[in-house]
């Protein structure tokens, strides 16, 4: 197979998986962010993204819902981007200190544009596995024109070395395993305004995700608050693949 074949089926293979755990690491406009969840290919996940020096911890256990709990300076920093007030800000934090906000898991949010399309919708989209590997799907030019390079090991696991140099003198490396289903196992984007590494590990591992406790929930749409305001880090940045 070409490079780009091995590409194209690799992203395919591991947009079918069951369950996969990603981590990654990189930048974002500007701001270093880093993320580790494992999600299933129903579309629930748990987790945790780290995103201007704040925590926020992600569960989605089912088609309805999707549940966060940030620290706080997570929800400082998300506030503070908002332009909201620190009086406002004081009462937001204590209000959700060691709560689960609960949003519908359909619930809109800011999103960014990068490379003139949308990136996603808020939180919830790490919770989408399609939405972790849109990159490399949605912008086929980003597998497009690859070459294999040196066989290599990536946590254990034989893997073909696939490299694209882009125009702008970054470079995205994909890491595919070499033997069994041809899952990804690593992109890594080198050099440009938003580098990053995202690993995919864990394929196809039983997972048994579960709501928080209910009292430790609130239900931001019952108490008329904008679902995913203030939420919407927007997009994985140098995380994309």
């Amino acid at each position: 197979m070409t490079a780009d074949a091995i590409a194209e089926k690799a992203v395919g293979v591991t947009k079918a998986a069951n369950t996969v755990k990603v981590a990654g690491a990189g930048v974002s406009d500007g701001e270093h962010m880093s993320l580790e969840v494992t999600v299933t290919r129903v579309g629930n996940c748990s987790g945790s993204v780290t995103v201007k020096g704040g925590t926020a911890h992600l569960l989605k256990a089912d088609a309805k819902s999707y549940y966060m709990q940030g620290d706080e300076k997570f929800y400082r920093a998300i506030a503070k981007a908002d332009g909201t007030p620190k009086r406002q800000t004081d009462a937001m934090v204590e209000v959700l200190k060691g709560r689960w906000m609960k949003m519908p898991a359909d619930a809109p949010s800011k999103s960014r544009k990068r490379h003139g399309k949308s990136s996603g919708d808020g939180m919830g989209q790490f919770c989408v596995l399609s939405q972790l590997v849109s990159g490399m799907d949605d912008d086929k030019s980003d597998r497009t024109g690859m070459t294999k390079g040196a066989d290599t090991v990536v946590a254990g696991v034989p893997a073909v070395t696939l490299t694209k140099k882009k125009s702008d003198g970054s470079a995205v490396t994909m890491y595919v395993a070499k033997e069994g289903p041809a899952h990804l196992l690593k992109v890594a984007e080198t050099g440009g305004d938003e580098p990053g590494t995202v690993t995919f590990s864990d394929y196809d591992k039983p997972v048994t995700i579960t709501p928080p406790p209910a009292d430790q929930v609130m239900d931001m749409e019952k108490l008329g608050m904008k679902p995913g305001s203030g939420s919407g880090s927007g997009g994985t940045g140098g995380l994309k693949v």
